[in-house]
């Protein structure tokens, strides 16, 4: 569990890098295109100037027309020189025109670039922000895990000769009654398994070896804030098969239920703190069969959860995610 935990905070904390690598590439770009239309501006305002520089300059010699520029020439060679200035003087005024035009149509461009770049920024910031809040979450809920699992194995290895003894007892118990029991002759409907505890799908204790490879973990462990007394409700429909309400404190899966599915499929829900169904009812997928608790074995509220083919079990994740 704590390498999975730690596997899924480094994954957010690498998207939260990516995030504000892309934040500091942005912020740079934007300042870029600031500088350039800052750049462009003063550019636009001094071709500006010019223009309008030479707009009031041949206002002023409006006077002075094209033609008596043209038959004021001395001679043949005088007037090529002055239809060479005249359109030279055009040429420039066109091309200062042009050049205005287009500065001013690549700030704009700029101009408009620069907003879609600042609501992208916002955007990022805002993503970035939501990761952060989700690595903290993480973060809380993987030292809450590791808090529950520490002080479980804690207690287990404290007196791990008397509890390894009672939980091999328990299996062998919990083994000789699924043995025991009359189980449906009906196929398994093949419906996929639900959450036993809806809005709850934080595990605190996976399937397989657990406590430096001391107990075998035959189930999964639903927890979470505020879980005791939640709803308890079957997995999948089928048929109760078994419940049993007298336990041991501290002992075993304390007060727990096994459904029968069909097809050699069942389920076990224990730990319960109460239990609403009796022996041979039948039951649907998300119908309460009971209330969360802490009886038997058990550090805190959370619900034991088994899935079993042929009376062997299984990884019941397999099944659910």
């Amino acid at each position: 569990i704590k390498d999975k935990a730690m596997k899924d905070t480094m994954i957010v904390e690498s998207q939260i890098s990516a995030l504000d690598e892309k934040i500091i590439i942005m912020e740079r770009n934007i300042k870029e295109k600031e500088a350039a239309i800052t750049f462009l501006a003063s550019d636009i305002d001094d071709t500006d100037e010019l223009f309008k520089n030479r707009m009031r300059s041949m206002y002023m010699t409006d006077n002075v027309s094209s033609i008596s520029l043209l038959l004021g020439a001395t001679s043949f060679s005088d007037f090529l020189v002055q239809g060479e200035i005249m359109k030279s003087v055009a040429q420039h005024d066109k091309e200062l025109i042009a050049e205005l035009t287009a500065n001013k149509e690549n700030e704009e461009a700029l101009k408009a670039g620069l907003d879609g770049d600042n609501e992208a920024l916002v955007s990022t910031k805002i993503e970035a922000q939501y990761k952060k809040e989700e690595l903290h979450r993480l973060r809380t809920s993987t030292e809450q895990k590791i808090g529950e699992i520490s002080q479980q194995e804690a207690q287990f290895l404290a007196n791990e000769k008397v509890l390894k003894a009672q939980m091999k007892e328990v299996r062998s118990e919990i083994d000789e009654i699924y043995a025991s029991l009359a189980w449906s002759s009906d196929e398994f409907s093949g419906k996929p398994f639900k959450l036993p505890v809806p809005g709850y799908s934080k595990i605190t204790s996976y399937y397989g070896w657990r406590f430096a490879n001391t107990d075998f973990h035959t189930g999964i462990d639903f927890s979470g804030a505020n879980i005791n007394c939640k709803p308890v409700v079957a997995s999948n429909d089928g048929v109760v098969n078994l419940v049993n309400t007298t336990y041991t404190p501290h002992r075993g899966y304390g007060k727990y239920i096994i459904i029968d599915h069909g097809g050699g499929y069942s389920s076990l829900y224990g730990h319960l703190d109460s239990i609403s169904v009796k022996v041979g009812d039948k039951v649907t997928a998300g119908k309460q069969i009971g209330a969360v608790g802490t009886t038997g074995w058990s550090t805190g509220p959370h619900l034991h959860f088994e899935i079993r083919i042929n009376k062997k079990h299984k990884n019941p994740y397999d099944f659910l995610f």
